[in-house]
Order: C-alpha cells, then sequence, then structure tokens
C-alpha cells in the first residue's frame, strides 16, 4: 500500500495536477467569500453585516462555498482513479502489485490527503482574504479570531471531514463508469439536482441521502439532519462505498 502511495502521489505532485485541484478549490473558497461579502447590508439576515459580524461570521461564509469545494474533490478522485482505465495503465500497475485492494487503497488514500488539504489551504486563504475585504463593507472581524477562532475551527474540519466522504464517492463512481467524465457527471447529477428535488419533494428522504449528510456534517447539522446523527449516517454511508468500491475492484476484469 506503501508503494502505492507513492506512485499516486507522484502522480500529484506534478504542477497541473497539484495546482489544478488546489486551484480549483481556492477559487471556489474565494468565490463565497467575495461574493457574500458584497452582498452584505443592513439587513438581520444570514448574510447581513450584523450577522457576519459574529463570532461564527466567518464559519457561514465558509459554509456557503462548502457544496462546491465537497464536488470539486468528488471529481478530483473520480478523474484520478477513472484515468487509469480510459488510459490503459490500470493492467501495468496490477503487473506491479497484483494485490488489488492495496493497490487500490494506497492510490485512494493519496487522493484522500490531496483533497483534504487543499480543503484545509483554500479555506485558509478564504479566511485571509476575508479578513482583508470585510472591514471594507462595515463587518467587524475581531469575534472571528477570537470568540469565533473554535467555530472556525470546527467548521474546516466538518469541511475535511465531508471531502474525504466525497473522495470516496468519486472513487466508486469511478470504478463503476471506468471513465472520468461520466463519473463526474453521476457525482453531480446525483448531489445538486438529484438529492436537491428528493429532499424538496419527500423531505424525510434527504434523512437518508449521502450527499445530504456530508452537507448536514459540513453545517454542524441543519433542518434536515443533526450533527451527530449526519455524522454517524454520513461515515456509514461512505464505508459501504468504500467496501463497494474495494470488491468491485478485486472482482471485475481489467479488459483496458
Amino acid at each position: 500500500m506503501t508503494r502505492a502511495f507513492r506512485s499516486e502521489w507522484f502522480k500529484i505532485r506534478r504542477p497541473g495536477v497539484l495546482l489544478g485541484g488546489l486551484g480549483g478549490m481556492v477559487a471556489f473558497a474565494l468565490l463565497a467569500v467575495i461574493l457574500t461579502v458584497a452582498r452584505a447590508d443592513n439587513t438581520h439576515s444570514e448574510i447581513g453585516i450584523t450577522a457576519l459580524s459574529q463570532p461564527g461570521g466567518f464559519a457561514s461564509i465558509l459554509q456557503r462555498g462548502s457544496d462546491f469545494l465537497g464536488i470539486f474533490a468528488l471529481g478530483v478522485v473520480a478523474v484520478a482513479t477513472a484515468q487509469e482505465y480510459s488510459h490503459g495503465t490500470l493492467r501495468s500497475l496490477l503487473v506491479r502489485e497484483p494485490r488489488r485492494l492495496r493497490l487500490l487503497a494506497g492510490k485512494t488514500l493519496a487522493n484522500l490527503v490531496y483533497v483534504c488539504a487543499s480543503v484545509l489551504v483554500a479555506s485558509l486563504i478564504a479566511l485571509v482574504v476575508a479578513l482583508a475585504i470585510a472591514p471594507g463593507k462595515g463587518i467587524s472581524t475581531s469575534a472571528w479570531l477570537n470568540a469565533g477562532l473554535g467555530t472556525t475551527a470546527s467548521t474546516i474540519g466538518n469541511m475535511v471531514i465531508a471531502a474525504a466522504g466525497f473522495g470516496i464517492l468519486g472513487a466508486l463512481l469511478a470504478l463503476v463508469t471506468r471513465a472520468p467524465a461520466p463519473a463526474v457527471i453521476a457525482g453531480v447529477a446525483w448531489i445538486l439536482p438529484v438529492e436537491t428535488l428528493l429532499t424538496r419533494a419527500w423531505p424525510n428522504v434527504g434523512h437518508w441521502l449521502p450527499g445530504q449528510q456530508l452537507q448536514a456534517i459540513v453545517a454542524g447539522g441543519n433542518t434536515i439532519s443533526g450533527y451527530g446523527w449526519a455524522l454517524a449516517l454520513g461515515l456509514s454511508l461512505v464505508a459501504v462505498a468504500a467496501i463497494a468500491s474495494g470488491a468491485l475492484f478485486r472482482l471485475r476484469d481489467v479488459s483496458t
């Protein structure tokens, strides 16, 4: 597994891959900060100046971009996994490492470390930018780094957990479709329109959907699921996805 991790990490370290994924996550995080701060006004809404000046102000800003960061994490892992099929390199990898589960575990772990680290870096950069531009809109940021520091750290930690969950779902989709584009499209379609429509039509269904649970983890609990339920069920569903991925990868013939 260590050799598989190192070989995958060698690919990730290439400038195009490293900066591409990280740059995308930073862009989404900064977009959430800039748009939220730009829309802040004197109303009593969630993005009002008064609300954003509270200790949890930055955490609420960060949560607004969390959905896209999660989907991006899904896409990064899905593409990295499916490319081994589309590029025809999987057979060569299996010659060097015939123990399939170790190969899959090492490659997936490397990609999860990458996306989780990218979420962490993107969040910290977003914090620096928010501290710089928020006062220009009259938003006080002093509470963010004092009473709100724990809330900010907790939100970032939850985002890292959710990113890992989305990444494992992306790996499963890649193993099912064996191609990058279908895996990413299927993931985006399920997380955004399908789960959203199902939840709106039957609110109780959202209590069991994986994407909704991962989003609830980031929010620290929401109207769909409490934090404890979301964490337990979300991680359970992700574990099922990981087991399914391993079984599929081990039993399925490599035809490319």
